[in-house]
């Protein structure tokens, strides 16, 4: 279900940027497998009609994420809390521009690159808050989270979770913590949840910023077909803002602005969410393997080091090496990951292992042979 597929020809940006270099890609977060084959017929379905013009949402689209989230995620959403989006990027942008204007912004670290840079392009303050491993899994301290929200100038968090890079899924406490501090501080939280459908671990279980009751009249929760079913070249994504006044407030300020999602995204999200869960089952079986196995050549090669977390297509490798040097090491060993520096550590890199496992095998088996054979400290 989940082999290899040529994607030279398809003006795919993961694979024209290094068109020109001898390396194999594994940095921008898209997988290198076909879509459910019940997006492809509800695509193929679509296409067939010629006229292709302007497409709103419908009522059969938001009941499909409603049941998805009732399912999923054990959370009662109404129809009309669903705001339609071409993208998660934009969305949390937008939020930004519509709740913190010239003012303070907490972003996570190491993060998203977007993410990191979204305050500053929008006119406001980027407020870092360390991510560290405290032995099992990524999480912030909460004493600082807590002054910064604490600062009369901070309006806006935007939470990534799971955590890109490094896969960690919050738990039900840390958002209940978190929305108790956003509650009692006023500080609106914009949740990019946009992995929050790839938890590889079985007994992962994943809650919605919006679910929780402190969050409920101050979130922004954003999700889409996207990452899971391998469909962001369509073009949409979505916010769950279950308070009125907090959407109207959101939406006002990309009216005009921002294009509605490409109605091929409407049509695949509505076929995802309906009927993909056993799709996304198998894939979460193959992803959960190719993560133990990257873990395990990782683990196995000096001065690399790989802690895997429940959810996402993507590894986190740190280095001990001088700042630079893994990037390095890994394109002259024919691999390209994207660099840690864009994600705040210039000294780790982020691989995606969402291909197929005979590709994985050729990126891994290139690199443990370099490094081994090339490395000082491999002997």
């Amino acid at each position: 279900m989940f082999d290899a597929i040529d994607r030279q020809n398809t003006h795919a940006i993961k694979i024209d940027r290094y068109r020109d270099q001898d390396v194999i890609p594994l940095w921008v977060a898209d997988m290198d497998l076909a879509t459910a084959p019940v997006v492809q017929q509800a695509l193929n379905n679509r296409m067939a009609h010629p006229v292709y013009g302007y497409t709103h949402p419908w009522p059969e689209l938001n009941r499909a994420v409603v049941d998805w989230c009732a399912r999923e995620y054990d959370w009662a959403i109404e129809p009309d809390w669903i705001v339609w989006l071409p993208g998660v990027v934009p969305s949390f942008n937008l939020a930004i521009q519509a709740f913190a204007s010239g003012g303070r912004v907490i972003v996570q670290e190491p993060n998203y690159p977007p993410l990191r840079h979204a305050p500053a392009h929008r006119g406001a303050v980027p407020v870092r808050l360390p991510v560290v491993f405290d032995g099992e899994r990524w999480i912030w301290d909460w004493a600082h989270l807590e002054s910064e929200l604490a600062d009369p100038n901070c309006h806006l968090m935007i939470l990534c979770n799971p955590m890109n890079p490094h896969g960690t899924v919050l738990t039900a406490d840390d958002l209940e913590r978190l929305g108790a501090l956003c509650e009692q501080h006023e500080v609106v939280l914009c949740s990019d949840e946009i992995h929050c459908d790839l938890r590889l671990d079985p007994e992962c279980q994943h809650v919605p910023a919006g679910r929780v009751p402190t969050l409920s009249a101050n979130s922004l929760t954003l999700m889409a077909a996207s990452k899971t079913f391998n469909v962001a070249g369509l073009g949409c994504s979505f916010a769950i803002i279950p308070d009125a006044d907090l959407r109207l407030r959101f939406q006002a300020v990309g009216r005009d602005l921002v294009p509605h999602p490409n109605f091929l995204g409407y049509c695949a999200a509505e076929a995802a969410f309906r009927d993909g869960k056993d799709w996304l089952v198998a894939l979460r079986g193959h992803l959960r393997a190719n993560r133990e196995h990257v873990a395990q050549v990782f683990n196995s090669l000096p001065g690399l080091r790989y802690r895997p977390q429940p959810a996402t297509f993507l590894a986190w490798i740190e280095s001990d090496l001088e700042v630079g040097a893994a990037m390095r090491h890994f394109v002259k060993a024919g691999l390209m990951p994207s660099d840690g520096k864009e994600f705040g550590d210039p000294t780790a890199v982020r691989l995606n292992f969402g291909t197929d496992r005979s590709t994985l095998e050729r990126a891994l088996t290139q690199l443990e042979a370099y490094w081994r054979q090339k490395m000082p400290s491999s002997s």
